[in-house]
């Protein structure tokens, strides 16, 4: 689907997520500074590589106008949205797309203009480009045009829509378990953790069920807690894995169950980072910081099954 937008330029940023994106809201990442990419006067023999990632938008930002109809995306149907400004294009790919794979995209300007057209590469990886800046040529003295913050109300619309379709689509299927490449032949090992075992701070909750997995390259922490009704609700933002001596794993994603209505309200919390067989031994520290705030809940001690 595309959408135009008459204004001057366009923002859309909406918050990203893997596996976890199919399910909630995936948690934000620290803010990236935007890419800038210079434009020669004509296309370039390999095209600038963009990395993108399914349920996280991108952002590209020229300052030369778009010519009408002129973006050619391969794979369109493969994107959740494609949004058309004056002078920005914003992509979000959908869970269609897998790691790895590569995307034709040609956007042309309008006549008059060198270069007439840039070809970029779409590349599907675990982290997307946030935003974009391309430039013709180095025009320090030359104002910027790229200012999307008029349309802010815009922005926060997009957001909550993304976050209740993502709550909606539920966890992805057993074909995508099946032949991922973290996956090992015995399956994924499961251990039942004591509720009372474990120490919780920097919330008022109840435990409700705690089970860690290990896979052959994944492990993961699954967490169903109840708030209390006085703590304000929780959306779960970035996380660390802390085990002995300091040592941290690679967070791949993190992800929340939308809360369902009641009091209290109970939400599904799970934290997947990257281990080898050598890893995730020992006594884990889980810390789980707040998207839109100041609290971090901290769990421990937390341990994963044997490989």
């Amino acid at each position: 689907m595309s959408a135009l937008f008459p204004g001057p330029s366009l923002l859309l940023v909406l918050l990203c997520g893997t596996g976890a994106a199919a399910q909630a809201p995936s948690m934000p990442q620290e803010r990236q500074q935007a890419r800038r990419i210079e434009l020669g006067t004509a296309p370039r023999q390999i095209p600038p590589e963009i990395s993108i990632h399914p349920g996280t938008a991108s952002l590209l930002l020229f300052d030369t106008p778009i010519a009408h109809g002129g973006v050619e995306l391969e794979g369109r149907e493969r994107f959740s949205r494609v949004a058309v400004g004056t002078d920005t294009l914003a992509l979000l790919p959908s869970e269609a797309l897998r790691e790895g794979e590569r995307l034709r995209l040609t956007v042309r300007f309008e006549a008059g203009t060198e270069p007439a057209e840039a070809r970029l590469l779409l590349v599907v990886r675990e982290q997307a480009d946030a935003q974009l800046e391309f430039v013709r040529a180095r025009r320090p003295s030359e104002p910027t045009r790229m200012d999307p913050s008029g349309l802010a109300e815009e922005l926060e619309r997009l957001r909550e829509e993304n976050a209740r379709l993502r709550a909606e689509r539920g966890p992805g299927g057993l074909t995508g378990a099946i032949t991922a490449s973290w996956m090992q032949r015995q399956g994924i090992a499961n251990k039942q953790l004591q509720r009372t075992d474990l120490r919780i701070t920097g919330a008022e909750l109840q435990m409700k069920e705690a089970v860690s997995f290990r896979a052959m390259t994944r492990v993961a922490v699954d967490l169903t807690v109840a708030l209390s009704p006085h703590e304000p609700p929780w959306t779960s933002g970035s996380a660390v894995l802390r085990g002995p001596e300091g040592h941290r794993l690679r967070i791949v994603q993190v992800w929340q169950s939308a809360p369902p209505e009641g009091a209290p309200p109970e939400v599904r919390i799970t934290v997947e980072a990257e281990a080898s067989r050598l890893d995730a031994r020992g006594t884990y520290i889980l810390e789980l910081r707040e998207a839109d705030g100041d609290r971090t809940l901290t769990f421990s001690p937390l341990t994963f099954p044997d490989p």
